[in-house]
């Protein structure tokens, strides 16, 4: 893996701890979060510790993409396209409600993005001959009779 890879991944595992540890308490004590990173209370903790779980559950969908984002391209730029939509949601849809999720997942998409594009520009070429696991090497029917 070359060096931007192994940033990317480092990142994104970051990335994943970050959410994890905001997202679990958010889970089972919303307020208590809010208030230790000095954000208003929410009139509504259920929601509140549904989006936290929400934010646990799409940080597994971070994982495959961090570990081998050649392999998993995909999962590795929806990690980044799910960073900017929380900037965008913070930010702009509700602007000032929360500001410090807006903030984290900016640092993020401005660290991330650009170590993606990197990663995948500065791509490995194969070394081996693609080895399908469904390819058939064997004889058929016809030849054994």
């Amino acid at each position: 893996m070359n060096k931007y890879a192994v940033w990317f991944r480092a990142l994104v595992w970051l990335g994943v701890i970050q959410n994890c540890v905001m997202g679990i308490p958010a889970i089972f004590a919303p307020n208590w979060l809010l208030e230790l990173l000095h954000q208003r209370p929410t009139e509504d903790p259920v929601w509140t510790s549904f989006a936290g779980l929400l934010v646990v559950l799409l940080s597994l969908f971070y994982i495959p993409g961090g570990n081998d984002p050649y392999r998993y391209t995909s999962n590795a730029v929806l990690a980044i396209f799910a960073r900017s939509q929380g900037v965008i949601f913070f930010f702009f849809i509700y602007p000032n409600v929360y500001p410090a999720f807006g903030i984290i997942d900016l640092v993020f998409f401005l660290f991330q993005a650009p170590l993606l594009i990197l990663t995948m520009l500065n791509k490995p070429q194969a070394s081996t001959p693609d080895n399908d696991v469904l390819k058939y090497g064997g004889s058929t029917y016809k030849e054994v009779t």
